[in-house]
């Protein structure tokens, strides 16, 4: 019986001792990847420009979509309704002032928007943007931190959550 009791108190004085370890001398702090930080090897001979390492994405391309130098900036392609009903979730749970959202459309009928050639140029030679992916998150160092599919909640989710990181808002 003895024996018993002893083993019962270690079976419960371990992990709280293991809790009180951690609590105190751990620390909790998860991190999200930067893309092309090693530079970026295979881009079509058509592309041409300057794709040293680490990549980080033209000062003048993100003042031509209207994002400000913040912490975090959200770049949109093509938005949709329902991309953009979602996208609406981050401006629930973010302040404007933490972050830019910047829509990038095709010319269409009207004068908004870019030209067809340099929107293609633009995501496949600048943004490095593929299918089914139409929403990019870029720090304040001109970084590329992920790329979303944001008509998934699945990815909405996880692009409020690596926002919510980038802000250190964990």
């Amino acid at each position: 019986m003895n024996k018993k009791a002893v083993y019962l108190f270690l079976a419960l004085l371990l992990p709280g001792i293991i809790f009180v370890f951690l609590k105190y001398f751990g620390k909790n702090e998860f991190a999200i990847p930067v893309y092309y930080k090693n530079g970026i090897d295979s881009v079509s001979v058509i592309c041409g420009g300057d794709y040293s390492k680490p990549y980080a994405l033209p000062d003048s391309i993100l003042q031509a979509i209207g994002a400000d130098k913040k912490q975090a900036r959200v770049v949109i392609f093509e938005p949709t309704q329902t991309s953009k009903t979602e996208l609406n979730r981050l401006t629930d749970i973010f302040r404007l002032e933490e972050f830019t959202k910047s829509e990038v459309t095709v010319q269409h009928g009207d004068l908004s928007g870019i030209s067809e050639t340099r929107y293609r140029r633009w995501t496949s030679c600048i943004f490095f943007i593929r299918e089914p992916y139409n929403v990019i998150l870029v720090d304040d160092e001109n970084r590329i931190r992920g790329y979303y599919a944001v008509n998934s909640r699945e990815e909405m989710d996880r692009l409020i959550l690596e926002m919510k990181i980038l802000l250190k808002k964990y």
